[in-house]
């Protein structure tokens, strides 16, 4: 019992020690202005993320929580994969779901729907090292494509 108090009083006073710090340089609570998110726009800023990618193909969409690519995903993939332009192009396929799942499932939902499109695209004869994947979850842009799909971008 004297051991769990101890414990305790000495996980308040560690807290109150850190709580304590928040006026020194670079430890405050609140967000530096010059922060800059990768994926939204902030002051004006916009992300290299929307303007320098276009989709390569329409996006594909996902039923609830699948990850599994359909007859019309690879009737979608199809033209990418026989495209000579393919052979030296890069892509970045894009996962996203929809909100109101928990955060961690969110992402690796989108994670494994990016992954199965890539895996389609290198069996299909597109080299594995022009394709990269990102799971994004829901935590997205606000003007990224809606939830339950993926997105390949031509980079």
């Amino acid at each position: 019992m004297n051991r769990l108090f101890l414990s305790l009083s000495a996980l308040v006073a560690s807290l109150s020690v850190l709580t304590g710090c928040s006026h020194l340089p670079g430890l405050s609570s609140e967000p530096a202005a010059e922060v800059v998110y990768a994926l939204g726009t902030r002051d004006g800023f916009t992300s290299p993320l929307q303007s320098s990618l276009k989709p390569a193909c329409p996006a594909l969409e996902f039923i609830g929580s699948s990850f599994q690519l359909t007859g019309i995903h690879r009737r979608l993939l199809s033209p990418l994969a026989a495209s000579p332009e393919t052979a030296k192009d890069r892509y970045l396929i894009a996962g996203y779901a929809p909100p109101g799942l928990p955060e961690d499932f969110a992402r690796s939902l989108s994670e494994r729907r990016a992954q199965a499109a890539r895996q389609y695209l290198i069996e299909s004869g597109v080299e594995a090292a022009l394709l990269q994947t990102v799971g994004f979850g829901f935590d997205s842009a606000p003007n990224a494509p809606g939830a339950n799909v993926v997105v390949i971008y031509r980079q």
